[in-house]
C-alpha cells in the first residue's frame, strides 16, 4: 500500500471511529458519498485521470507527427484521431469537476470542525489552491480552443467542444493547429492534475492529523472519567458505568501515520 493510500485509510478509520456525522453532497464524481468515501474517491480519481491525460497526450503527439504533412486523410484515420482529441476534451472537463469536488470536500471538513484555526488547522489554504488549479485548467482549455481558432464561447459544453474540434480536424488548414493545441492542453492537464494530487495528499494528511488529535482528546476524557469513577466508587464494579476507551485505535492510527507510512 502506498503512503498516500495509507494516509487515506488512516483518515477513514479516524472519521469512522470518531463517528462524525457527515452530510453528503451530490458531486458528479462522488455520487452522494459520505465524507470519508469522498476523500478516497477524490484521491483515486485524480490519480486515474492524471494517468489517462498522460496516455492521451502521448497518443495525440504521435498522430500530430504522423499527419502533419498529409493533405488528405482516409476517413478511418480521421476517426482514429478524433478519439483521443475527444478524450482529452473530456479529461479537461473532468479535471475541472475534480477541482470543484476538492473544494467542496475541504469546505465540508471545515464546517464539521468549526474550531479549526486559520493558520495551523484551516482548510482555506487548500481551498485557495484548488480554486487556482481550477482556473488554470479552465484557462488551458480556453487557450487551446483559441489557438485552434475556436471561440471558447461557442464550446461551453463537452459535446460542443468535441464537435468544433472534429470539424477543425477535418479541415487540412486547421488540422495541425487543433492537434498542436490539444497536445498542449494535454500537457497542461498533466501538470495541473499532478498539482491537484499533491494538494489532495497534503490536505488528507492534515485532516488525518486533526482527527488523530480529536481521538487523543477523547481518550484523555475517557481516562479522566475512569479516574473520577475510581475516586467515587473505588475499583470499577458492576454498578459503575461502562467506559469504552479508544486508546487502541489511537495507537493503531499513530502507527499508520508514523513509522509505517
Amino acid at each position: 500500500m502506498t503512503t498516500h493510500r495509507k494516509k487515506l485509510s488512516a483518515l477513514i478509520g479516524a472519521l469512522l471511529v470518531a463517528a462524525t456525522p457527515v452530510s453528503a453532497f451530490a458531486g458528479a464524481a462522488t455520487g452522494g458519498a459520505t465524507l470519508p468515501e469522498q476523500i478516497v474517491q477524490e484521491g483515486t480519481l485524480v490519480e486515474q485521470l492524471a494517468r489517462q491525460a498522460q496516455e492521451v497526450e502521448t497518443q495525440i503527439s504521435q498522430y500530430e507527427n504522423m499527419v502533419q504533412n498529409m493533405v488528405n486523410l482516409p476517413g478511418s484515420l480521421l476517426g482514429q484521431i478524433e478519439q483521443p482529441v475527444d478524450q482529452m476534451i473530456q479529461v479537461a472537463s473532468q479535471a475541472q469537476e475534480l477541482a470543484t469536488n476538492a473544494v467542496n470536500i475541504a469546505n465540508q471538513f471545515e464546517n464539521l470542525n468549526p474550531d479549526l484555526t486559520p493558520s495551523a488547522d484551516g482548510m482555506q489554504t487548500y481551498i485557495n489552491d484548488y480554486n487556482n488549479i481550477y482556473s488554470a485548467l479552465s484557462n488551458a482549455t480556453d487557450t487551446a480552443m483559441q489557438a485552434a481558432n475556436i471561440n471558447p464561447q461557442n464550446a461551453t459544453t463537452v459535446a460542443a467542444a468535441e464537435q468544433a474540434a472534429n470539424a477543425a480536424l477535418a479541415n487540412p488548414n486547421s488540422r495541425n493547429a487543433i492537434l498542436q493545441a490539444v497536445g498542449k492542453l494535454g500537457q497542461a492537464e498533466v501538470a495541473e492534475l499532478g498539482q491537484l494530487s499533491q494538494t489532495v495528499n497534503a490536505q488528507t494528511t492534515l485532516q488525518a492529523s486533526i482527527e488523530q488529535k480529536k481521538l487523543g482528546k477523547t481518550a484523555e476524557q475517557h481516562e479522566a472519567n475512569q479516574e473520577a469513577e475510581t475516586a467515587m466508587y473505588g475499583s470499577p464494579g458492576s454498578n459503575a458505568p461502562a467506559v469504552v476507551t479508544s486508546g487502541g485505535t489511537l495507537n493503531a492510527l499513530s502507527q499508520v501515520l508514523g513509522g509505517n507510512s
